[in-house]
């Protein structure tokens, strides 16, 4: 472990890592009810519209919303896992100590990224918050803030990345 990181205590890593799965647990269960929302209004809209013949207004809106805030919230959990796409042709025949490393630049890398994107999207999101929805009377900032939310989030487990290491791969099963 480099030595920045051996005076991390162990004690602090297991707080942010119990911090985190406490952040991971809630915002699986948002990402659900955003995602079941977003189902039952489109299953909705396309009862009223070929059924009943009647359109609900902000049914387009509240969906689209939806599904932004299951996307931009589900993020952190990828990067958690290490499930984003990546190509490790040449990483993968590194020794374990130098893709460890490796790890860890690349997780410092996305960190400063990753704050920059939390940055602007706070700002895009103050920015925009005065602007009304064109069929809810509700802020247009609430496209952006999911964006702050995520980045921030996912912010957390690249820092997390540094001190803890990759994750655990995870075998694949093939039938």
């Amino acid at each position: 472990m480099p030595e920045a990181l051996a005076e991390v205590s162990p004690p602090a890593r297991f707080t942010l890592g119990r911090f985190l799965d406490v952040i991971d647990w809630v915002v699986a269960k948002l990402v659900i009810a955003s995602m079941t929302v977003m189902l039952v209004v489109v299953a909705g809209q396309v009862f009223f519209r070929y059924a009943l013949n009647l359109s609900v207004d902000w049914a387009e809106e509240i969906s689209r919303l939806s599904f932004v805030w299951s996307v931009f919230l589900a993020i952190p959990l990828g990067v958690k896992r290490g499930a984003h796409v990546g190509i490790s042709l040449l990483t993968d025949r590194f020794p374990a100590a130098l893709q460890d490393k490796l790890f860890r630049a690349m997780n410092l890398l996305a960190i400063a990224l990753m704050a920059v994107v939390a940055y602007e999207a706070v700002v895009l999101t103050i920015d925009q918050w005065d602007e009304p929805m064109s069929t809810l009377d509700t802020s247009v900032g609430l496209f952006m803030l999911p964006l702050a939310v995520g980045a921030t989030h996912a912010l957390l487990h690249l820092v997390s990345g540094v001190f803890v290491g990759p994750p655990v791969k995870q075998a694949v099963v093939t039938e």
